[in-house]
């Protein structure tokens, strides 16, 4: 039997008539929550003098990856270039863009550069424990001020943001990289210790941290990092355990050290200075961030909601070191965090008007009429024309929590009805009628 040759339009299989695992459409209250609020850090972050950049979707491989994080290279997304036959990646993380595209265009720039973005980033989590593969983010970069107080900016701003969600009692847990390696290094006394100390060290176990140190190297130092270790601190707690460090002048533990204190010194002076604890175990979310670090967490979430830190060198990756921070929104985790402690949805303004044979004029004004003064109404026609049972309106907003009141028109009587939430209803000889009660504030 001859075989049959596939046609350009056939497909190996049967289409998949499901949406792909790890991505998924968002609808109602979740667009409209993701639209309004992306809409309100942007413009937070434009007071602050960030502008906005919109990223493209995929690069050439070749020019993104060397400033990955390796732990990525397994999870990219992967294409080629049908014209030029190079691989293409989908985005997978907006930090390593923005540093290609400043440091490749802005690099003569002679102020701080400041960008803010709101996109998907895109990696394929092929494990049970993450199975969303489109993660949104909306976040910023500055980019050129290598000093303390862009830092606290960046706290200052993620915090401030916070405030945009209905978040519980949101906290913000900083750490600092460098000062993490460089007391390691300085207790470790070698590089045959480190593997285990700095295991032990963000495991936060601190006895078996001090038991990796030799006699020689078990000094107050080493003692202060178990310390540091071993529990989260408030500002002041950690201020007073960083300055009994003993550190020598010009060493990189006294450099680190300063620079930390001094970050500590600003938020201690910050009106979100009770929203911060220093958990100085807490390990780096990438091998490229060089001082502070941090990430954001609210009550009831088991993830962290943002994070961002200071990442002096990712810029060398490609071709010119600019000192940088920054730090995202994880959106798709804080949406996820308050759908577990929302309560019920709060009825929209939204009226539903329907109109049987021969009255879609009049409803159609009606509708007018309430749009320019800004009352959303959709129309419809009347089912009960067709079916010839009457349309309950209770039985729609019921159905229906995003409508706040149904008007219909009764045959029978000759008038029409608006029946709203809260056993509200109104009854009129013309649908203008109607309309003056809404636009007069009666309905709720």
């Amino acid at each position: 039997m001859e075989k049959r040759k596939k046609g350009a339009g056939e497909s190996v299989r049967p289409p998949s008539k499901t949406t792909p695992t790890g991505v998924s459409p968002v609808f109602s209250r979740t667009a409209r929550f993701r639209r309004e609020t992306t809409h309100r850090l942007l413009g937070h972050f434009f007071l602050w003098g960030y502008r906005e950049i919109i990223l493209p979707s995929f690069e050439y491989l070749d020019a993104i990856s060397p400033g990955l994080d390796p732990s990525l290279l397994t999870k990219l997304y992967l294409m080629q270039d049908r014209g030029s036959g190079q691989v293409l990646v989908l985005r997978p993380d907006a930090t390593a863009q923005i540093a290609r595209l400043t440091t490749q265009s802005f690099r003569d720039r002679q102020l701080p550069l400041r960008f803010c973005y709101s996109t998907s980033v895109f990696r394929d989590e092929n494990h049970p424990a993450s199975l969303q593969r489109e993660l949104q983010q909306t976040g910023l970069e500055l980019i050129g001020d290598p000093s303390v107080v862009s830092d606290g900016e960046i706290l200052d701003l993620c915090l401030s943001g916070a405030e945009i969600f209905p978040l519980k009692k949101p906290l913000l847990m900083l750490s600092h990289s460098g000062l993490q390696e460089a007391l390691l290094k300085q207790v470790a006394g070698g590089p045959e210790r480190m593997k285990d100390l700095r295991l032990a060290f963000h495991s936060r176990n601190s006895d078996r941290f001090l038991s990796f140190l030799s006699s020689r190297t078990r000094n107050s130092c080493s003692r202060i990092l178990a310390l540091l270790a071993g529990k989260v601190l408030g500002i002041r707690e950690c201020q007073t355990l960083l300055k009994e460090l003993p550190a020598e002048e010009g060493t990189e533990v006294c450099r680190e050290t300063k620079s930390f204190l001094d970050l500590l010194d600003l938020l201690a002076r910050s009106p979100y200075a009770s929203s911060v604890r220093v958990d100085f175990a807490l390990s780096p979310p990438g091998p490229y961030y060089t001082g502070m670090f941090f990430q954001m967490f609210a009550e009831d979430s088991p993830t962290h909601l943002a994070s961002g830190g200071r990442y002096d060198h990712l810029g060398q990756a490609f071709g010119h070191d600019l000192p940088a921070v920054g730090f995202a929104f994880h959106i798709t985790h804080i949406e996820e965090a308050l759908r577990k402690q929302e309560g019920p949805e709060e009825f929209s303004a939204l009226l539903l008007a329907c109109h049987p044979p021969g009255l879609a004029g009049p409803v159609q004004d009606f509708a007018r009429t309430l749009r320019r003064s800004g009352r959303p109404v959709m129309t419809a026609p009347d089912p009960s024309s067709d079916s010839g049972l009457p349309l309950a309106a209770s039985s729609i907003l019921a159905d229906h929590a995003e409508i706040a009141g149904v008007v219909l028109y009764d045959p029978a009587n000759g008038v029409w009805t608006l029946t709203g939430r809260k056993k509200f209803f109104r009854t009129a000889s013309s649908i203008g009628e109607i309309a003056g009660f809404v636009l007069s504030g009666d309905l709720p």
